[in-house]
């Protein structure tokens, strides 16, 4: 995740967008739902949330993250899942990048939720 931190903040450098952002990294479930509980009660919605489910998803971490998505749907929520992890294909709301990503493959994967589609509800717009 450390890596992924580095890559996030140099592309936000790149597009002086790091002066308007903030970013946190949780290492529990508890750890998160306590900054996130703390945004929304001022009305802050993140604009990204990146859920990490490590080597193998757990109940609670499905679980959390779909609680993520029906909670705050105004917010881009990227899963990062293992290669051998079967991806449910009949959620829309899903959106699950599998590991191992490289510094490009990030690239686009900001530029197309932080830039071209600025929320979830954007991106499911049909032009």
């Amino acid at each position: 995740m450390e890596k992924l931190s580095q890559w996030t903040l140099r592309w936000l450098l790149e597009r002086d967008l790091a002066i308007d952002s903030t970013m946190y990294t949780c290492n529990s479930i508890e750890d998160a739902t306590s900054l996130l509980e703390s945004a929304l009660n001022f009305g802050q919605s993140p604009t990204l949330i990146i859920f990490d489910h490590s080597d193998r998803p757990t109940e609670k971490n499905i679980a959390f993250s779909k609680a993520l998505r029906d909670g705050i749907p105004e917010s881009w929520i990227i899963e990062f899942v293992p290669d051998n992890m079967p991806v449910q294909q009949d959620d829309d709301n899903l959106f699950w990048v599998r590991r191992p990503l490289t510094e490009d493959e990030w690239d686009e994967t900001l530029d197309l939720v932080l830039l071209k589609s600025g929320s979830p509800q954007w991106a499911k717009v049909e032009t």
